[in-house]
């Protein structure tokens, strides 16, 4: 990874930096927000506060208005004087001026006969409620419709009413016969006056709208009510805090618009920003520090490891005087580079020791009883005159002896192959015919080097083991050639066999009659690896069939 290409001083300031850093950024972030989100919540909780008490100002007023006008409009003067039966004029008149006395100058309530004859109003009657033109249109037209008060806004009563925001109608029936209409209109100053006790000085944009949306006043632009919300929507969403509750008695939304003044979040970032600052300042120095007082001695430990592997110098020593954890790494490495020499020096002695031992084990490998009956077959082939294979015999026992006690480790496969034929002929005169041995090694592997005497106990093993008890003797066929970088020899019989059982034992050792094929084993590991070794194959009554298996020299190994 590239990361890992930086220096681990570089890496190490970085790690302290970051340490230092992200967890004071963090928190700064986390506080800016916080307060963020509490400054803008309170003012959202507030203007829904706000425009839930204007809501619920306006319905009262609006209950309060036609509770008045219910108690006018059940009066037995009220349905005499919508039929048109009543003598006294006046008296009418007298009644319903002192009840129009009760209503402040900010609304403004009629009455009509359904036939346009009778008319009462407090103040200048609109053009638009005239009777019985508009009886079938507008506002009169929904009263009609229903038995209780309808609402409407001022644009949608068809009629041009100036200073009024909406209109309250109620029919007057008389057993089900329709006998006039109950009018209120609200202006804006009963509107505004209920917003100002509400907000009470607080600064804020207030936008009446109807059911479907259409502003009906806008309390501060008293002449743009157009405007309404669409014209600032795009600084609504950076500079405005819109808040909007509608009623379910009138239908009308009151909306509050206010203005977020940003000013105590800009202070507040400002100071976050400059204690982050000084934070960071006095973060890289200390970072700077500690990473070269935790660097220092890791570089002289670094710089003693390398001299180790470059040049296998295991004479460095790095200085452990510190009582912290970086002394007690020192101390450890020291330690041990000391065990390896000791080990260096023990694996040296161990190895010359296992040569000797080797040299030993392969001397002994001829066995006593083996060099008894080549004596007694010298000793009986003279007495029968057979001088000259007598003489034979002794030849090639002799170079067995000379081959088995040579200091000479490794040998070629051809020299391999000579002890090993010389060996064969002292056996073949000793088995008189009953013996046949091939042996097929490919040229091409002559050259290379095995461990001497690796091939003679294998075929030792045959025949004491395979073909000595056979009275009709038997056959042993020797091969060898290279196979996936390694040199692969097979000695196969056609003796007793073994069975599996018996075949884990000599491999384990546990079978002294073996003792030479787990010698040979042993010494191809040693010499090899784990892939080397002896792999046996056998079937009880059919032969056996021994794999050997080296690792390939094409020059001797040498050891110090």
């Amino acid at each position: 990874m590239k990361w890992y290409r930086i220096s681990y001083q570089k890496r190490l300031l970085t790690y302290l930096l970051l340490g230092g850093l992200l967890p004071l950024l963090l928190a700064s972030a986390m506080i800016l927000y916080a307060t963020d989100s509490v400054y803008k919540n309170r003012q959202v909780r507030e203007g829904r506060a706000a425009v839930e008490q204007i809501s619920c100002a306006i319905d009262g007023f609006v209950v309060h208005e036609q509770h008045r006008m219910d108690a006018l409009l059940v009066r037995p003067e009220t349905i005499a004087f919508l039929r048109g039966t009543h003598a006294d004029r006046e008296d009418i008149h007298r009644i319903l001026s002192a009840f129009q006395e009760e209503c402040t100058a900010d609304t403004a309530g009629c009455l009509f006969s359904a036939d346009g004859s009778e008319i009462m109003a407090a103040d200048n009657l609109p053009y638009g409620d005239r009777l019985p033109e508009h009886l079938h249109m507008g506002l009169l037209d929904l009263a009609a419709a229903e038995q209780d008060w309808v609402i409407s806004a001022t644009e949608h009563c068809g009629v041009n009413r100036g200073d009024t925001v909406f209109s309250m109608a109620h029919a007057i029936r008389q057993e089900d016969e329709l006998l006039g209409f109950a009018v209120v209109n609200v202006r804006r100053a009963a509107l505004t006056k209920l917003v100002q006790d509400v907000l009470d000085g607080s600064a804020g944009q207030i936008i009446l709208t109807d059911r479907s949306g259409a502003v009906m006043m806008d309390v501060f632009n008293h002449d743009g009510a157009e405007l309404s919300l669409e014209k600032a929507g795009g600084a609504s969403e950076t500079v405005f805090r819109d808040c909007a509750y509608s009623s379910p008695d009138t239908g009308f939304t009151v909306h509050l618009r206010q203005h977020l003044d940003a000013a105590p979040l800009d202070d507040l970032f400002r100071l976050v920003l400059m204690v982050d600052a000084v934070a960071l300042c006095v973060t890289a120095y200390l970072a700077a520090r500690l990473s070269r007082h935790l660097w220092r001695p890791l570089h002289t430990l670094t710089t003693a490891m390398r001299r180790v592997r470059s040049h296998d110098d295991f004479s460095v020593k790095v200085d452990a005087q510190r009582s912290d954890e970086i002394g007690e790494l020192a101390l450890t490495f020291n330690s041990l580079i000391e065990h390896i020499r000791t080990l260096l020096a023990e694996n040296r002695a161990r190895e010359r020791t296992l040569r000797v031992a080797q040299v030993k084990s392969l001397t002994e490998m001829i066995r006593p009883h083996f060099i008894y009956n080549t004596l007694n077959l010298i000793k009986w082939s003279a007495k029968l005159g057979d001088s000259e294979g007598a003489a034979d015999t002794a030849v090639q026992l002799g170079k067995l002896l000379r081959v088995s006690v040579s200091m000479k480790d490794y040998v070629t496969v051809a020299e391999e192959l000579s002890f090993l034929r010389t060996y064969l002929r002292i056996q073949q005169r000793r088995y008189e015919g009953r013996l046949k041995v091939t042996v097929r090694v490919d040229c091409a592997v002559y050259g290379c080097y095995v461990p001497k005497l690796i091939l003679q106990p294998l075929v030792e093993n045959a025949i004491q083991h395979g073909i000595e008890m056979a009275e009709s003797g038997g056959k042993i066929a020797v091969s060898g050639m290279q196979e996936n970088g390694r040199l692969v020899f097979r000695v196969k019989d056609n003796g007793r066999g073994m069975s599996s059982e018996r075949r884990r034992e000599v491999l384990a050792r546990r079978d002294d009659n073996h003792f030479g094929l787990y010698n040979v084993h042993m010494r191809a590991v040693l010499n090899g690896d784990e892939d080397c070794g002896i792999t046996l194959h056998s079937t009880e009554g059919k032969g056996t069939e021994v794999v050997l298996t080296l690792k390939h020299w094409e020059e001797a190994p040498r050891y110090d």
